[in-house]
């Protein structure tokens, strides 16, 4: 979490669409720098992001995540539905983006209607186009599950889709991997248009919990689900449950003839012979295994093999049925699909062509053809999105045939949504209009309303929400302006083109004017040596538009960029906190002052004391590696958070005694901490998880304007509460019970309250301003920017402004209820001016210093701590 207080303000002029500086469609360069950071073992891959996000849904002691634990969660929210008694509900409003997709695994064609077409994010639910794919819509939003994995139509034209994603990692869990986020079963459609579908009671078991592929029978009223233990059959409408084979299937695939292939987790492939799942003896590779079968000649089967370290272990076909096999293609250092990153369990799809029994298409992290004529051949492009006609994004799980065009029409679900190509392969058109199914992992805003969030496999996207997209005005396209995977975002608050951008392992770089180009802004005097996880977390203070520091964690140790929002000056840095443990920093946040860094690893929260009194400069600090004194670190750990994963730690803006730190990991009954003392020796720290579901929390929020409301970012989407803690409520009314690891909140203007902001993992961006206080915007003759500093303070303030007038005004300071406690006449010159303010003898709390004149008006909300 991290909140900020706009001390600056523009009183007479209201920003139009007009004066946003960023155009959607301005091209742009890119400058990527890395840092001399020493990477872990870890590939540049999910393999991170498992164990950087998804691992903080596990037990700390089993190391799983049991379904009765999710399940029991789940109906703890639903009971809390009917409890609500919020003064401020939050509700909240979609903010796109409108143009990019997330990881989608579940596609259909509607086997009646050529328009029809139905899609899943495993994050974000089932979509449906009626349109071949030119736009698409939300099914229903409240469905009792939105990790949508696969997806069936049957004969009788019934649809039915699978829910929980387990391919890629081990449902048991274990320390090294992390159970993607688990299923509710298979639901079903109430009739042949897939409008609405509800959950088939037969499939709520555990069993169901990973769903990992499924097919239809050509012929008969059967539906086959792959799941974590076993294969089974559906029949009567679904009504009739069968279980075909016991172990964990990866994929299905069925022939015209009706006859079911399956693979298992680590490559063995079966056949169903004579109603049994028998091994075919085909020359495996020890991993994960992608089947497909020619739908012309059920003979010709082939397999994309990977190895059980997920690097490329073969291509290989039948002709026979299974009888005989014969190897295609052998890994060389020219064809591994599966990438550097050897994400052979991960993304792994191989589809045959309709029209040539002799020709597959196979998805990986690339994409790449075979024929009997030109063998392997690379197809398509992962880079310059979206200029480059060829380029499909990244990690390939779905590979489909529209058979009603000539040629057929190919479409290609990926971590980056659907792509499709009406060529056979060698132009690639995104189909991803209001599939807002991205995967965040942070967000941040500005006050011309732009946001910026770090994506799973997307990097970083920027809407500016300037001219307009499929319709809608404003536009909610994004643009991608740093590639790789996304994490820490920051906005300058003074200078809000100024956008701060990451990648993985401690890559930060900044840029000027809104991404359009980025650069890093290393010091030559940082070592490489320092290890940083696959996710890099970093906070940004400012007290003005070129004083600001940035925090950046480096798992044992923090550093501080002094003054990077500053483009004038070369940036220094700083090493502020070492011996931390080489395990994950998790999070970090500041107090309004800037003394104080509060820090959060697993089952540890350190407090850095003494920043202000520090000098930053080389002369003082000659040795890199050594604190710069007199900055002092200290152990603050809650007891009752030892051992756990905590995921954030939370400093109240108007008080840095008051903390909030937040856990995952399911199976504990706290999952909230609190202590009112955080700047003491040994703070006292309270469980204030009371009504709340037992579900892992990943962030926090403290209202500015009330410490006694908190809102949570969740495994089940936002909670708040208004008493402190005693009482929770389900906060999602507009958006969906989609994972979220990031909150943010902003006071743009002093009189309004705090804008929210959320990057939820799986529905893309939203915004609320229900806590909004007031719409009182006085409007001045003149425009009018009126400065405060510092800002918090604790007993000098000073205002400064430009006038292009000179007369007399009032300048009044008024308390939050709006009671005048001070007030004198100022003389308002032409050009800068500039009046200090003793608020010594003020108790501390929220004020509004307000300059009020003939032609001129501003107000600030300023902070005495």
């Amino acid at each position: 979490m991290k909140i900020k207080l706009i001390s600056t303000l523009f009183v007479s002029c209201i920003l139009s669409v007009g004066m946003c500086l960023f155009v959607a469609d301005m091209p742009y360069t890119m400058t990527n720098k890395f840092n001399r950071i020493q990477e872990n073992d870890e590939n540049k891959s999910i393999e991170g992001a498992i164990r950087s996000f998804y691992s903080l849904r596990l037990n700390e002691i089993t190391g799983t995540v049991e379904p009765e634990w999710v399940n029991a969660a789940i109906a703890q929210a639903d009971a809390l539905k009917l409890k609500r008694r919020a003064q401020k509900p939050v509700k909240w409003e979609a903010m796109g983006p409108d143009n990019v997709g997330g990881r989608v695994r579940a596609f259909l064609m509607h086997r009646d209607s050529v328009n029809l077409w139905f899609a899943g994010g495993v994050a974000g639910g089932l979509f449906r186009s009626s349109t071949q794919g030119q736009s698409w819509y939300p099914v229903n939003d409240k469905q009792e599950n939105l990790n949508v994995t696969c997806i069936a139509q049957s004969i009788t034209g019934i649809i039915y889709y699978g829910t929980g994603e387990g391919g890629f990692v081990n449902l048991t869990g274990t320390r090294s991997g992390s159970p993607a986020f688990l299923g509710s079963g298979i639901f079903k459609s109430a009739d042949n248009r897939g409008v609405s579908f509800s959950q088939m009671s037969n499939t709520k078991s555990a069993s169901f919990t990973v769903c990992n592929s499924m097919v239809a029978h050509p012929t008969e009223d059967k539906i086959y689900t792959a799941t974590g233990d076993g294969i089974y059959e559906f029949t009567a409408n679904g009504t009739v449950q069968k279980k075909l084979y016991n172990g964990s299937i990866k994929h299905l695939r069925i022939d015209i003839n009706g006859v079911l292939w399956a693979s298992s987790n680590n490559g063995t492939v079966l056949k169903m012979i004579l109603g049994s799942m028998k091994p075919t003896g085909a020359p495996i590779s020890g991993g994960v295994t992608s089947i497909g079968i020619s739908p012309s000649d059920p003979n010709y089967v082939y397999l994309l093999g990977s190895s059980g370290n997920g690097s490329f272990g073969g291509l290989f076909r039948t002709t026979d049925g299974g009888t005989t096999w014969n190897t295609l293609v052998l890994k060389t250092s020219f064809n591994d699909i599966f990438g550097s990153n050897r994400q052979g369990s991960y993304d792994n799809v191989i589809s045959v062509n309709p029209s040539n029994k002799e020709s597959v298409i196979m998805g990986g992290v690339t994409l790449a053809t075979w024929d009997n004529v030109n063998g392997f051949l690379g197809k398509a492009n992962t880079y310059n999105a979206p200029s480059n006609t060829s380029y499909i994004h990244a990690d390939k799980h779905v590979i489909e045939w529209d058979t009603r065009t000539s040629p057929p029409t190919i479409i290609v679900g990926s971590d980056g949504g659907l792509f499709r190509s009406k060529d056979g392969g060698t132009q690639w058109t995104p189909i991803n209009r209001g599939f807002t199914t991205l995967q965040l992992y942070n967000v941040a805003a500005n006050e011309l309303g732009h946001i910026v969030g770090g994506a799973q496999d997307n990097g970083t996207q920027l809407i500016s929400y300037t001219g307009n997209s499929f319709g809608v005005k404003p536009s909610k396209n994004a643009i991608e302006i740093y590639s790789g995977d996304g994490f820490d975002v920051e906005f300058s608050r003074f200078s809000p083109k100024t956008v701060f951008v990451s990648t993985y392992y401690g890559n930060v770089a900044r840029s000027g004017n809104n991404g359009q180009s980025s650069s890093t802004f290393w010091d030559e005097r940082q070592p490489g040596t320092t290890k940083t996880d696959f996710n890099t977390t970093y906070t940004l203070w400012e007290s003005s538009a070129k004083i600001s520091r940035l925090f950046l964690a480096k798992n044992s140790e923090i550093w501080m960029a002094n003054n990077p929002t500053d483009f004038s000056e070369p940036v220094s840095w700083y090493m502020v906190a070492s011996g931390l443990g080489d395990d994950e920093i998790k999070e970090m946040d500041y107090s309004a002052d800037g003394d104080h860094l509060f820090v959060c690893k697993s089952g540890r929260i350190f407090r850095l004391d003494s920043i202000n009194a520090a000098t930053f400069t080389l002369a003082a600090n000659p040795i890199v590696l050594v604190v710069p004194k007199p900055i002092k670190l200290s152990n603050i750990t809650p007891s009752g958070a030892s051992g756990r994963s905590i995921s954030s730690v939370n400093v109240d803006q108007m008080n840095a005694n008051h903390v909030v730190a937040t856990l995952g990991g399911y199976g504990n009954t706290s999952y909230v901490y609190e202590t009112n003392n955080a700047l003491s020796s040994a703070p006292v720290w309270k469980n204030i998880t009371g009504t709340m579901p037992l579900i892992p929390v990943y962030d926090a929020i403290i209202d500015v304007d009330n410490n006694k409301r908190i809102i949570l970012a969740t495994e089940l989407g936002v909670f708040t509460t208004e008493d402190g803690g005693i009482n929770w409520e389900e906060a999602n009314d507009g958006m969906c019970r989609t994972p979220v690891y990031e909150i943010r909140g902003y006071e743009w203007r002093p009189w309004e309250g705090m804008t929210m902001y959320i990057g939820s993992h799986g529905r893309g961006y939203f915004r609320s301003r229900s806590l909004l206080t007031s719409t009182n915007n006085a409007k001045d003759n003149l425009s009018l920017k009126l400065n405060a500093y510092p800002n918090p303070t604790k007993d000098f303030l000073t205002l400064s402004f430009q006038s292009k007038v000179s007369q007399n005004a009032i300048l009044t300071l008024l308390n939050i209820q709006g009671k005048v406690i001070l007030e004198k006449t100022v003389l308002v010159s032409n050009g800068d001016n500039q009046f200090e303010i003793n608020l010594d003898a003020f108790p501390k709390g929220y004020y509004y210093a307000r300059l009020k004149g003939n032609s001129v008006q501003g107000t600030v909300k300023v902070c005495i701590h």
